[in-house]
């Protein structure tokens, strides 16, 4: 998996829905050369490492205009970007959209996002 390589972050969320807990990280600092505005990461409850990563970043070159947000979900040996859209650089708006994306992924539709921070 191409996950980011957070060297420090802000817990800003946190939910727990089915068998996982999804953080939501902001004030995120990071080695991989990308510019993150805030990335959910879940754990399969038990684990210690997330299963998949959506992430809100700065768009690199090529891939939208210079300061667009993106939204990447990384998962398996995957990902995929979305966007740009600047609302994706607003918590409220990223959390909505990154659980509802969280959740078609990985086939929670049914289960409800309870939020615990």
């Amino acid at each position: 998996m191409n996950a980011p390589k957070i060297n420090t972050a802000i817990p800003e969320r946190r939910y727990h829905i089915g068998a996982f807990t999804a953080v939501i990280l902001g004030d995120v600092e990071s080695s991989d050369g990308r510019t993150y505005h805030y990335i959910l990461a879940l754990v399969p409850d038990g684990e210690h490492e997330p299963s998949l990563y959506i992430t809100s970043e700065q768009a690199e070159a090529g891939r939208g205009s210079e300061g667009d947000t993106i939204v990447r979900v990384i998962a398996g040996d995957g990902e995929r970007a979305l966007g740009p859209d600047a609302r994706w650089r607003d918590l409220d708006a990223f959390s909505e959209d990154a659980l509802a994306m969280m959740q078609r992924v990985m086939r929670l539709t049914d289960e409800e996002p309870v939020r615990l921070l």
